[in-house]
């Protein structure tokens, strides 16, 4: 696996609902958008006109929990059915095509009357192909989504059915993350599949040993070795934020430390709160310690992230930051016993301090399948133990589900990474508007990062664009009070 692949670079387009795609987690640079129209004629939606969006749907609501037939009628009628699921993910975890292609094979050998057919979705076409099939009410039955504001979304605007009305409670607390990203007033929006660590520091033992330095466990040991690296002509953390996304990685990466719940991030973005207060804002003033610490790679502002990180494969950096799926691709470069892998350590005394961030990939329902309860069998079928083992061995990735036997992992950074996740933190860039994150953490992650702009400064800027970002994405806001409500941490 290559050190490019398998990196989460969320969010890459400005504005509300109506315009947001994402962009690609692997090699953003060369990437090749398709419009959504082209998308929809490929894909035969039979889409008169494109341009709808998730948020103009005229599909009925969503059922509220307990009106849908609920999870015992989650069995395979007789009589031929046919399902269409619409996924991304080859392009994150290469192998998931095959895998796939298996699963299904396998799926139609126990129910030789259901046929289904997988169609791969291209990164920045995603989103706008589900939106046109909204608006059209018709397409795939199975769709996949990034967690947390993108599962809920769909279910705000009525597009996809609550897979809790579907797969029991007793199935659905092992799919890691569910209940923490994916759930809105009781309903469990999404099925998490697979997981995406969010983000490791990883560290090269051979480096800090050579220079006498002890792998840091907090925030001012981790202050210390930088300097003591940059004193030594040795990069301390690579990294590259000239294409942004690193922005918002550092933003899950610090953010975090300080709060007690998500909530508080929410209640932020609604206005119950304040992105300038010390809980939500100190860890910018975190950042600019690093800057001025020597922490990073002074190229950080002009080169692009997966530039930055290759520092780190040449033994020219003793630290980077990971996506967790690209962790084994550093691990195979390297060396399994050169790799050592943390959280960022802690500056914060709230309770996810210390901890990775933890987010899981998702599929669900939707709203205008003739088939839901066999969508929610297929969905647990991924789930069975053989299809679990079956996915890591076939990506090197890791499934979302607390079932899955760790022990057969034969890379110890592998298992470390599960472990941490299945104890995780929640992943703040899920919580907050794609506008905030674009235009408040991004770009200021940048001026942070030349020196040319405060901690202060930035946290200031931030709440500004929250403040704007009210006024433009009004309609959701409410949405975004009521999830607030009903979230547990």
């Amino acid at each position: 696996m290559a050190t490019a692949s398998g990196t989460r670079a969320r969010r890459p387009s400005l504005g509300s609902r109506n315009q947001r795609t994402r962009n690609h987690r692997h090699r953003p640079a060369a990437l090749r958008v398709w419009s959504a129209c082209a998308l929809a004629g490929v894909l035969a939606l039979g889409v008169a006109a494109c341009g709808g969006t998730s948020g103009q749907s005229a599909g009925p609501a969503v059922s509220t929990p307990g009106t849908a037939p609920g999870p015992a009628t989650t069995k395979v009628p007789s009589g031929p059915i046919h399902l269409t699921m619409w996924w991304w993910g080859q392009q994150e975890a290469p192998g998931a095509s095959a895998w796939l292609a298996q699963t299904v094979a396998a799926y139609h050998k126990l129910h030789p009357n259901v046929t289904i057919t997988t169609v791969l979705q291209t990164t920045n076409g995603l989103i706008p192909a589900f939106d046109a099939a909204a608006k059209a009410g018709q397409g795939p039955d199975i769709e996949y989504f990034w967690g947390g504001i993108y599962s809920q979304e769909p279910g705000w605007a009525g597009n996809i059915r609550p897979v809790s009305d579907y797969i029991p409670a007793s199935e659905l607390h092992h799919y890691l993350n569910a209940y923490r990203e994916d759930t809105y007033q009781g309903h469990v929006w999404t099925a998490p599949w697979y997981l995406q660590p969010s983000f490791p520091l990883l560290y090269r033992k051979d480096i800090l040993a050579a220079h006498h330095i002890a792998v840091p466990t907090d925030w001012n040991q981790l202050i210390a070795a930088c300097k003591t690296l940059k004193a030594a002509g040795i990069t301390p953390i690579a990294g590259g934020v000239s294409d942004g996304w690193f922005g918002g990685w550092l933003y899950s990466m610090l953010g975090d430390q300080q709060i007690t719940s998500v909530q508080q991030v929410l209640n932020a973005v609604v206005g119950k709160g304040s992105f300038t207060s010390p809980e939500l804002a100190s860890w910018w003033s975190r950042l600019a310690q690093m800057k001025s610490s020597g922490c990073w790679n002074s190229s950080i502002t002009s080169q692009q992230l997966y530039q930055g990180q290759q520092a780190f494969v040449q033994g020219k950096a003793a630290m980077t930051v990971s996506a967790g799926t690209a962790v084994p691709g550093f691990v195979k470069q390297v060396g399994v016993s050169k790799v050592g892998l943390m959280a960022m350590p802690s500056f914060g005394s709230g309770p996810y301090a210390g901890k990775l961030g933890a987010t899981s990939q998702t599929v669900g329902i939707t709203r205008w399948s003739k088939y839901p309860t066999v969508d929610a069998n297929f969905i647990m079928f991924m789930h069975t133990p053989a299809r679990l083992l079956a996915w890591y061995k076939a990506t090197g990735d890791l499934p979302a589900d607390d079932r899955f036997p760790v022990s057969q992992v034969n890379v110890p950074q592998v298992r470390q990474l599960f472990n941490m996740e299945v104890h995780g933190a929640p992943y703040l860039e899920n919580f907050i508007p794609s506008q905030l994150d674009s235009e408040g953490n991004f770009s200021n992650a940048q001026l942070v990062l030349g020196g040319s702009e405060t901690g202060a400064q930035a946290a200031t800027k931030f709440q500004q664009v929250a403040t704007r970002v009210r006024i433009t994405d009004a309609k959701e806001m409410a949405d975004f009070a009521r999830w607030a409500q009903s979230i547990a941490g």
